[in-house]
């Protein structure tokens, strides 16, 4: 057995809480080994140990391949967050400049996205196969005047938030002249007390419409309890707009926390309301 994990405290200064915020995800993600998070994106288990220590900030390479190996695949949110703290933090605390790996290396992590690629190909094999007895079967079944649905939602695929084990999936409609949001929620592990946030982005002026922000405190959520907080009809100029969302520790604020570091949240696909 490996030997444990040193404490951080979250509150002792950013590169402490930023490696604190990257365990939290392996802990979403089931704890998987170093070893075995290595393996998913093809670099030694050691690299991504050392950018969980907290002794200094690790690089943006290092960072990705982690916020990867636990299952995340927008990976825009851990990478502005890092530019945030790496020109915050003094320069004498900086991380260096990674070695060149080995050719060794090289040849490793070459060897893993083969076996990764011969794993996609397989499973894309697979899931054509199932398409193809679908499409067949949907010509009998299948009325597609009626199959178009009048209100089309947009959502993004699941993401797991940075502070609190939740997988959110925002979404984005159209009904009756609003843009609707609204915002899907499965727990990974027990949560109590956390808040989600809501609100439309504006694609345009790539800032939140303060106005549009909504909230739900979502209590105690039991692990792989679903929750939906929403719909909410906006009124709201033509547009391009997008349902943007995050979920956070209680108590309810009147703004999410990450709004005064400029972050947008994860975000839904876009709606287009321009005539």
């Amino acid at each position: 057995m490996g030997r444990p994990e040193r404490e951080l405290d979250p509150d002792s200064g950013l590169i402490e809480r930023f490696a604190h915020d990257l365990r939290h995800l392996r802990v979403a993600a089931g704890r998987p080994t170093y070893r075995i998070m290595g393996s998913r994106v093809g670099c030694s288990p050691s690299r991504l140990s050392e950018a969980a220590k907290g002794l200094r900030l690790p690089s943006l390479a290092a960072t990705l391949d982690y916020v990867r190996a636990c299952g995340v695949t927008d990976t825009a949110e851990w990478e502005q967050r890092w530019h945030e703290i790496n020109g915050q933090i003094p320069q004498n605390t900086q991380t260096t400049r990674e070695p060149e790996p080995s050719e060794s290396a090289i040849a490793d992590k070459v060897h893993g996205q083969e076996q990764r690629l011969s794993a996609l190909l397989k499973v894309a094999a697979v899931i054509g196969t199932v398409l193809a007895l679908v499409t067949a079967t949907a010509v009998f079944i299948w009325d597609p005047v009626d199959a178009v649905p009048d209100v089309p939602t947009r959502c993004r695929s699941p993401h797991v938030t940075v502070r609190v084990p939740i997988s959110i999936q925002p979404c984005v409609a159209v009904a009756d002249g609003a843009v609707v949001t609204s915002l899907d929620l499965r727990a990974v592990q027990a949560v109590d007390g956390a808040v989600a946030y809501v609100w439309l982005h504006d694609i345009e002026s790539r800032a939140p419409l303060a106005k549009t922000l909504r909230t739900c405190e979502l209590g105690a959520l039991a692990a792989g309890q679903a929750s939906t907080c929403g719909p909410f009809p906006q009124e709201v100029p033509p547009g391009r707009y997008t349902t943007a969302a995050t979920v956070e520790p209680g108590p309810r604020q009147s703004a999410p926390p990450h709004w005064r570091s400029g972050a947008t949240g994860t975000q839904s696909q876009q709606v287009n309301t321009e005539p």
